[in-house]
Formats: structure tokens, sequence, C-alpha cells
């Protein structure tokens, strides 16, 4: 049985959503050098290969706006020796430097 918070959930997911593809398409259409730099910025980020001849793809920049939203995300939840022991630990697990 749906509750009356459910439909509210769903309306607020679908918003951010509808902003993130909002924003991906006005970075898309920035014709300003900084947008050129943040759209190769997100194409990296999102891991994505473009085809040869594409400067990118509007997946691939919501790709790496997620990418980039949730490493945001974790340099406000740790300090940056943490990230680094982190990876320490890592290195450590795998035998193999990274």
């Amino acid at each position: 049985m749906a509750t009356k918070r459910e439909p509210i959930a769903l309306f607020r997911r679908l918003l951010v959503v509808s902003y993130a593809c909002v924003l991906v398409w006005k970075i898309a259409n920035d014709n300003s050098k900084n947008g050129a730099k943040i759209r190769e910025f997100l194409v990296l980020l999102s891991g994505r290969l473009i085809e040869r001849g594409k400067e990118f793809t509007h997946p691939a920049l919501l790709a790496g706006l997620e990418n980039y939203i949730q490493i945001l995300d974790l340099l406000s939840m740790f300090s940056k020796e943490e990230l680094l022991d982190m990876k320490q630990e890592l290195v450590n697990i795998m035998g193999i430097n990274i």
C-alpha cells in the first residue's frame, strides 16, 4: 500500500533528475572557453570513451556530473588525510600501488 510520502519522494527525485538534465544541456551548449574545460573535465570523470571527432556526448557529461557530485560529497565527509590513509590500506590489501 502506497503511503502519502512516496509520491512526494518520487516528485523530489524527478526534480533532481530534471535539474541535472537541464544543467548538462546548459554545459553542452556553453560556447565559452570555460564551458569547453568543464565538458572536458566531466568527460574525463565519466570514464566514457568518446567517438573520434566528437568532443563529448550528453550521457558522458551526465555520468561525469554524477561522479563529480559524489567526489564532492566524499570530500565533505572525509579529510584529505583519511582519504590518503584509505588509499594506503587499499595498496596494502592489493599489494600494488595505485
